[in-house]
């Protein structure tokens, strides 16, 4: 239903039309690339083509990220930006030249700045500890008596290194902290150079040559000389963030503007890294929807007059053997239901998408079995806030409040509130009062479930032209009979109703229907002429008992939509008798407020969550049972954003 129509696309055409061939998928955003090995069996010919795994483009994409980069800015979010058909990666590596070679430079001198002045506060941090200790900087350094380490790691670090250090022969002395880093000396001996090197490299220990050190080092004046350069060392980094940044206030349009080409070229790369090349001519393919490829077809056929374009179309899907991707297209209320069919499995290609039943009898069911105006408010309101604090994920919210504004509804046709029937005026019936009629509606809602799910099991059995499953299996249309008329028989012995025949005719009926499902395989060989494998006698017996069984039980099983009805009514009216109990005590009424408080959280958190699982329940046994397989694989095209939906041009 909601399944949408794939077909496999292959184009084979020249490097400078592939291009923009392959832009023009990945701005779809509905192409899902498809691997050379599923297109050529051919070892000989397969040997010949090769492929590509860099991006050129990675590089280019860095030079520009090296234009914010050297103004000290973030870099942008690219957007999908138009550009020519002649855009080709020549003529985006010599724009890219052109417009951030000299700030590249500078962004490469501001990081070998940044680098020694990293170096530089270091050694200041060093040699003030010396200068605490009254030592001189190639005193330590040339010790012949201990090995010394110099550096810096993280406070947490350096906790569980003094943890790690008890019962080792190393000892770390603390100089200083400064923005979550601790710098420390460490000593150990001699013989345990190996060990101490472990543990160190074990806590991301940041270590810093103290020979180095000394030798930049004058002896004079070592702590005056070390931050002379580091004020220099920071007011040039200073000086070149300042022209970058002018340079990117003048030109930011034209950068930006050439950033998201850029960006938009490394997809395109992203998605051809499979493409085969063989004499110079390119291989992409892959699963497109029909209707999104019907929309860009002509404009592929006029950017690229000279790539062929070869559109496959798999008709039967239960013998081709191909695993086709499954994309689903549902609108907003249907598409957040998706969620509860993945749960079990995901459609395959072909097969009925069970999302827009889900969607309405999953609402249903739920306001049939929680049916309260109060306790349905406050379902919306906790599933709006657990939206938006991210614990629930939006799909399931949004199905929540869908829940619960069907509670709200059968709340008002119960005539309950705050689990309080009477306070409104029942507009349908009453569940404490009217039990039988419950009941009876609940087994109705059972058999048409049921029903539903036997025609869509033929439906699929069409599609697959299995017309002798689809005429006498016991999940067919003859099983659908056998059901319905056990269904009339059963309600026409229980209520006493008068039929115009006699009652034993349609168990006659009935058993001779049996009958043809006993036979299924004999006459769709005779009948329809059908190639079917035989089954055997006692198999096909066995398989007649459990569709009877089945029968019987999935309906029974729905049942559970009146009990639960039922068991909201229960608990809440033993939450208002404890609140009245409590209420005659010292302070009653303070825990007679908290008991009626805390009981209808309660009951709307935990009957909730149980009715949430007994909908899931009726859902996948008694209804996914009769017709739907799933096993199907998720369509995943490549979009022009790789961590955020696709935005389309």
């Amino acid at each position: 239903m909601a399944v949408m129509k794939m077909v496999a696309v292959t184009m084979v055409g020249p490097h400078e039309e592939m291009e923009p061939v392959a832009r023009q998928m990945v701005l779809s955003g509905g192409f899902q690339p498809l691997p050379l090995d599923f297109l050529i069996n051919d070892r000989n010919l397969r040997s010949k083509i090769t492929t590509e795994s860099e991006n050129p483009y990675d590089e280019l994409l860095n030079k520009m990220s090296a234009v914010w980069k050297a103004a000290g800015e973030n870099v942008p979010d690219p957007e999908p930006t138009p550009f020519d058909s002649g855009f080709s990666f020549h003529k985006a590596r010599r724009l890219v030249d052109e417009t951030a070679g000299q700030l590249e430079e500078w962004n490469k001198r501001r990081e070998t700045l940044t680098e020694e002045l990293e170096q530089l506060e270091a050694t200041k941090v060093y040699v003030q500890a010396l200068t605490a200790l009254k030592m001189k900087p190639r005193e330590m350094s040339e010790t012949q008596f201990a090995v010394v380490y110099f550096g810096r790691m993280s406070e947490d670090s350096f906790n569980r290194l003094e943890e790690t250090t008890l019962d080792a022969p190393l000892l770390a002395i603390e100089l200083s902290r400064a923005n979550g880093n601790a710098w420390v000396l460490i000593f150990t001996v001699l013989g345990y150079r190996d060990g101490a090197r472990k543990i160190l490299d074990a806590v991301y220990f940041k270590e810093y040559s103290l020979a180095e050190i000394s030798n930049r080092m004058s002896e004079d004046d070592p702590l005056g000389q070390v931050e002379y350069g580091i004020d220099s060392h920071k007011s040039s980094i200073k000086g070149l963030e300042d022209a970058a940044s002018n340079v990117l206030k003048e030109r930011r349009a034209e950068f930006e503007n050439l950033y998201s080409r850029l960006y938009t070229m490394q997809r395109v790369y992203d998605l051809c890294k499979g493409r085969g090349e063989i004499g110079g001519m390119y291989v992409l393919s892959g699963w497109i929807p029909e209707d999104t490829f019907a929309k860009i077809k002509e404009k592929i056929e006029r950017d690229a007059p000279r790539t062929s374009i070869t559109v496959e179309q798999v008709k039967n899907i239960a013998t081709s053997g191909v695993r086709i991707p499954t994309m689903l297209r549902n609108n907003r209320v249907v598409r957040a239901f998706q969620d509860v069919v993945a749960l079990y499995s995901v459609p395959s290609y072909g097969e009925v998408d069970p999302s827009p039943f889900v969607a309405l009898t999953f609402i249903l069911f739920f306001g049939f079995m929680f049916g309260d105006a109060g306790h349905g408010v406050l379902l919306w309101l906790g599933a709006t806030y657990l939206g938006k604090k991210k614990i629930l994920n939006a799909s399931l919210a949004y199905v929540m409040k869908c829940a619960s504004c069907s509670s709200v509804v059968f709340g008002l046709l119960y005539g309950s509130v705050m689990g309080v029937e009477g306070v409104l005026p029942a507009l349908w019936l009453s569940p404490m009062r009217s039990p039988g009629k419950l009941f009876s509606v609940a087994i109705v809602c059972g058999i048409v479930m049921i029903s539903v799910g036997m025609i869509l099991n033929m439906v699929v059995r069409y599609r697959e032209r299995d017309f002798g499953r689809l005429l006498f299996d016991g999940q067919g249309l003859a099983g659908l009979f056998v059901y319905w008329g056990a269904a009339i028989g059963i309600f026409v012995g229980v209520s006493g109703e008068q039929t115009p025949f006699p009652l034993s005719w349609l168990w006659y009926v009935i058993a001779a229907v049996l009958l043809l499902t006993l036979f299924r395989d004999t006459l769709a060989r005779s009948i329809l002429h059908q190639h079917v494998e035989q089954e055997g006698k006692a198999l096909q017996m066995f398989e007649v008992l459990h569709n009877l069984m089945n029968y019987f039980t999935n309906t029974a099983s729905f049942v559970r939509l009146a009990a639960f009805a039922l068991t909201h009514v229960a608990m809440s009216f033993a939450v208002m008798t404890i609140s009245d109990m409590l209420g005659n005590l010292p302070g009653g009424m303070l825990l007679r407020v908290l008991m009626l408080i805390l009981g209808n959280i309660f009951i709307v958190g935990v009957e909730s969550l149980i009715v949430f699982i007994q909908v899931l329940r009726l859902e996948y046994y008694e209804f996914f049972g009769k017709f739907y397989r799933g096993g199907g694989n998720v369509f995943k095209p490549v979009t022009w954003r790789k961590d955020r939906s696709l935005l389309k041009s």
